[in-house]
């Protein structure tokens, strides 16, 4: 039952109570049994109940007609957990790789079902930056040192998909390469395990960045030292990309990826 006596008012909040009682009961749930945990009349829970089914949030039981999260509930958030845990692994070794590099590191993450990406966390350099950097904004992974590591280690169906994307980058407004050059970048960054772009997504800045691999290879994110174009020096490329490269696999083998299941 509600610990208080004020039932919630105005629709998202009684959608969320409603999506919080049916989580918090750790069973499936009836009708009548949410009216009392919430406080509200039954034909209002069942409207609730009707809107989260339609955005496959819940779900009822063909049978019992008793309550429960959807499948995309619940992958949504072991989607949460997982890029905390990621966030929280990745964050000593950015540390480790700001302190060799001296520059920036961004912890870049996909979003399987956007088939898009974001910044989830930086480590500043302790030189200056001439940009900002705007974390869990969503951009495409066509884009940027950080994007194409990402990219290159996806299945072949879904980079595919993403090629189909044709906006231009975000930093530089130049088009999209054809799908077959593209192609051969991406295949150039798995051979050598490191992308490098200029100025795609953040105007003014160079990167490098390798990919982030779950178990079977397949890529979860990406790790990429950004920096101010005005400091970058051409032939310490290779130098950063070992560097970046080395902080890669540490949290690739936290994540349980060895070499042997790259993919093919």
């Amino acid at each position: 039952m509600r610990t208080d006596s004020v039932a919630p008012t105005g629709t998202v909040a009684r959608v969320v109570a409603v999506l919080r009682a049916v989580v918090e009961a750790g069973e499936d749930i009836s009708v009548a049994e949410l009216a009392e945990t919430v406080g509200l009349p039954r034909p209002t829970v069942h409207r609730l109940l009707d809107l989260l089914a339609k955005e496959d949030m819940l779900e009822a039981d063909p049978v019992t007609r008793r309550w429960r999260p959807t499948v995309e509930y619940q992958r949504l958030g072991a989607l949460l957990t997982s890029r905390r845990d990621l966030v929280k692994l990745a964050r000593p070794i950015m540390a480790e790789v700001v302190q060799r590099s001296q520059e920036a590191c961004l912890l870049g993450v996909y979003l399987p079902r956007r088939r898009q990406m974001i910044y989830a966390a930086e480590h500043t350099s302790p030189n200056p930056l001439s940009y900002r950097i705007e974390l869990n904004s969503p951009a495409s992974v066509i884009w940027g040192a950080s994007g194409r590591a990402i990219l290159a280690f996806l299945p072949e169906e879904e980079i595919d998909t993403v090629l189909a994307d044709r906006s231009p980058a975000p930093g530089t407004g130049e088009r999209p390469p054809s799908a077959s050059a593209l192609r051969r970048e991406l295949e150039l960054i798995r051979q050598q395990g490191w992308a490098f772009s200029r100025g795609q997504k953040i105007p003014g800045s160079r990167g490098i960045a390798a990919p982030i691999l779950d178990a079977d290879g397949i890529a979860v994110g990406s790790l990429t030292l950004t920096i101010p174009k005005v400091r970058f020096q051409e032939d310490a490329k290779e130098t950063l990309a070992e560097m970046v490269m080395r902080g890669a696999e540490k949290v690739n083998s936290l994540l349980g990826y060895r070499a042997a299941h790259a993919l093919t």
